[in-house]
């Protein structure tokens, strides 16, 4: 029900008509016309919770929240562990995330926008880039796609077992792209955990992650994904602007107060 009034009001059939020749329009609307119903509502959940963000409104989190509980299952069958994982952890981030803007929301004192404290900052990457070759590991030996199969299946010692053993598992994809698709995974949770400081700088970090996920979600066949993060570019480049100019009102305001 959610495809339709889309591509009709960006015309995008005319487009894909006009390209078919080229081989792109026909690849992509066969991409299209195989989405599953959850991506389109993922995608357009996940569009939403970063216009909040840029605006600055507490909303950004209870929708980001939904939109990412949905996009954690499309990722799992589709292969993408990383990012089925990072979407769960996404959750955790954004209930931080929630409380913290809806406390100091509530208390009256409005956490403002800021540059993030360059050890902090770096603190923040190292505790990832310590952690990343551990998540290469457990993805590349199989461990997750076992772990994930036994919780599916309802047998527990299946992650310790051969899945050759098993003739009846829930059928997901075989992992992909797996030391990239960490990297994003890390470098994303960064990117949320600096957003939840309300740290200037998460929205330099969320275009470099865009940028290296178009390419990735669109050789994985998740086409509207991969042109929802070629969208979210201009609008970090811009949430970026946004929180910078807010960042100096603030300091502004401040000054002429102590003055």
């Amino acid at each position: 029900m959610l495809i339709y009034p889309m591509l009709s009001a960006f015309q995008l059939p005319m487009v894909l008509a006009i390209s078919a020749n080229g081989g792109f329009g026909n690849v992509l609307w066969s991409g299209i016309q195989q989405l599953h119903t959850t991506e389109w509502i993922a995608a357009i959940l996940s569009f939403w919770c970063v216009i909040l963000a840029a605006k600055n409104s507490i909303w950004n989190w209870p929708v980001a929240m939904a939109g990412s509980l949905i996009y954690a299952w499309v990722f799992l069958v589709s292969g993408l562990y990383s990012d089925a994982i990072l979407n769960v952890l996404f959750v955790g981030f954004q209930c931080y995330g929630w409380a913290q803007w809806r406390k100091n929301s509530i208390i009256g004192n409005t956490l403002k926008p800021s540059l993030g404290p360059k050890k902090s900052i770096l603190r923040v990457m190292l505790i990832a880039l310590c952690i990343y070759p551990i998540w290469v590991y457990i993805v590349s030996s199989g461990l997750f796609a076992k772990t994930i199969l036994a919780l599916l299946s309802g047998d527990i010692f299946m992650a310790i077992s051969p899945i050759g053993g098993h003739s009846s598992l829930p059928s997901i994809a075989a992992p992909k792209f797996v030391y990239l698709d960490a990297m994003l995974l890390f470098l994303s949770l960064s990117a949320l955990y600096m957003q939840a400081k309300k740290w200037i700088q998460n929205w330099i970090l969320w275009i470099v992650v865009d940028l290296i996920y178009v390419p990735v979600y669109w050789l994985n066949h998740n086409y509207i994904t991969s042109i929802l993060y070629l969208i979210y570019i201009p609008i970090a480049v811009k949430g970026y602007q946004m929180w910078r100019e807010e960042s100096e009102r603030f300091s502004l305001v401040e000054r002429n107060t102590n003055d």
